[in-house]
């Protein structure tokens, strides 16, 4: 009987003692699979860069002029103000189109009606009648023609003339030069700070374009009263097209 006694607690201690192993062992499995993927994101390494902007110009010659005329009448009825000043801007308008300038190049910019006052007296401000104004904004796609039209349309009745502003109408080829330009302006600067910091450039990250490309107009500012006595000068120039990128290329 105690040889029986003797060899069951034994057996009880061997199972006692594989059960406690089999509860040691779970945490540590457990563990070691949780902290096995934040190990490998510990190891990950820092991405290096260098950070550069670049521009590119490029200067063309305009072929669209966008101007502005305009009519303004006084009257002592509004209703006559406003109907001298549609009579005149009818005539500026015909005058312009005889030049060729299309219906689509033609749009009109504002209409407004507003009483004027005298306020001489020094007492309360009297009505003295109206003030009408139209003004009529023209495209011109055949510069040589800017002048004429500027002269045309004061000949007509037009007392008001805005600033000629020159511009490309399709500045798409012209852009896409600016870009190349850019681009290139920028691997110069990254090659000229690599070289500096004594290290190898690489691949560009990312390359970012940072400016709107539209072409910088240039305006000729002209002010009208009356028939001119000689033909209107009117310079064309050349006009920029810009567009600034940033690119990050990376260190290997």
């Amino acid at each position: 009987m105690s040889s029986t006694r003797s060899l069951a607690v034994r057996t009880a201690i061997v199972a006692a003692a594989a059960v406690l192993a089999i509860l040691v062992g779970i945490p540590t499995l457990v563990g070691g699979l949780s902290q096995a993927p934040l190990t490998a994101a510990a190891s990950d390494e820092p991405t290096h860069g260098i950070t550069v902007q670049g521009t590119g110009t490029v200067t063309i010659k305009p072929d669209l002029a966008t101007l502005s005329v305009g009519v303004t009448t006084q009257a002592s009825k509004a209703a006559q103000a406003q109907s001298g000043a549609s009579a005149a801007m009818t005539k500026v308008i015909a005058a312009i189109k005889k030049l060729g300038i299309a219906d689509a190049d033609l749009v009109t910019q504002s209409v407004s009606l507003n009483p004027t006052y005298d306020y001489s007296n020094g007492a309360s401000p009297r009505l003295t009648g109206y003030s009408a104004t139209q003004s009529l904004s023209v495209k011109v796609r055949d510069l040589t023609k800017v002048g004429d039209v500027i002269d045309a349309a004061v000949a007509a009745g037009a007392n008001q003339v805005g600033g000629v502003s020159f511009s490309v109408a399709d500045p798409a080829a012209a852009t896409e030069q600016a870009r190349k330009a850019a681009v290139a302006d920028a691997k110069k600067r990254a090659e000229t700070l690599a070289q500096a910091a004594g290290v190898t450039l690489g691949s560009p990250i990312s390359i970012t374009e940072t400016s709107a490309p539209t072409p910088t107009p240039i305006y000729y500012g002209t002010d009208a009263a009356g028939a001119p006595a000689v033909k209107t000068p009117v310079e064309v120039g050349t006009t920029d097209v810009t567009v600034q990128v940033q690119v990050v290329y990376s260190i290997p």
